[in-house]
């Protein structure tokens, strides 16, 4: 496996474990949206600002069902956008997710992410210091399906779904759920050629979910977004790690695609 392969590989276990900003929470106005809503804000120099950069941002509190699947539009043409992501109400780190620039071309901005369950807030933020003005921000619901097999996922096989929608979710999960069971796979004395195979399996159930997400219209980062919000909010979430064993879920997803 060459080194770009085990790159992008680790690639999505880093977006969905390493993305965080700091963010100043003075002042900081909090305001709901809804799934289905749109909002049309502007972003002023007296909003609060990130610590990071100085850039100005809003707030607002999305309440969401676990398992469902969000995905949140920023766009504006006065600025640069860049969307912001935590679990709570409470506008500050940790930031489970974040985009700057969505796969079209534009400096718009899109997020797509599996709830655990509660509130998240979404920050509405400039890509840097001192870019400010109208803004619209909406969030919309995607189809999704549960977890691929139940709280006894060890002791069976999935059945992966010939419906394209279906297969998409089912294919997008098990790359979600294969990246947590990857890092606690290597947690164990590994040695190199298990590790190589687990990182080449890990791989496979990637290709396979753009492959499938591509089918049905979504872009290979959108895909990616999706796979790193589900194994984000599995490791964010103990009732999940229970009803859906990484390790033996993995497997059962290598299972269904004959690997």
């Amino acid at each position: 496996m060459s080194l770009k392969i085990l790159a992008r590989s680790g690639a999505v276990a880093a977006t969905a474990l390493m993305a965080a900003l700091a963010v100043v929470t003075t002042a900081s106005a909090q305001s709901s949206i809804r799934v289905g809503q749109t909002i049309n804000g502007t972003l002023s120099a007296s909003d609060p600002v990130m610590e990071a950069d100085g850039s100005n941002y809003d707030c607002y509190i999305l309440s969401t069902r676990a398992g469902q699947s969000y995905t949140i539009d920023l766009d504006s043409d006065d600025f640069d956008t860049f969307i912001g992501l935590g679990a709570g109400r409470a506008c500050q780190p940790p930031i489970s997710d974040s985009n700057d620039d969505r796969d079209d071309g534009s400096t718009n901005s899109r997020l797509t992410f599996t709830s655990a369950g509660g509130d998240y807030f979404i920050l509405a933020n400039s890509y840097q210091a001192g870019e400010r003005g109208a803004y619209r921000l909406s969030v919309t619901e995607r189809p999704t399906s549960r977890a691929p097999g139940s709280a006894s996922v060890s002791s069976s096989r999935f059945t992966r779904p010939t419906n394209p929608q279906q297969r998409s979710d089912f294919d997008t999960l098990c790359a979600g759920v294969a990246v947590v069971g990857l890092l606690m796979l290597m947690e164990q004395d590994l040695s190199d050629d298990d590790l190589m195979r687990y990182l080449e399996q890990n791989y496979e159930l990637t290709l396979s979910a753009r492959a499938s997400g591509a089918a049905i219209g979504k872009t290979e980062a959108e895909v990616d977004d999706e796979i790193a919000s589900y194994g984000a909010a599995l490791m964010t979430s103990d009732e999940l790690m229970r009803d859906y064993p990484p390790i033996a879920t993995r497997q059962g997803c290598l299972d269904a695609s004959g690997r």
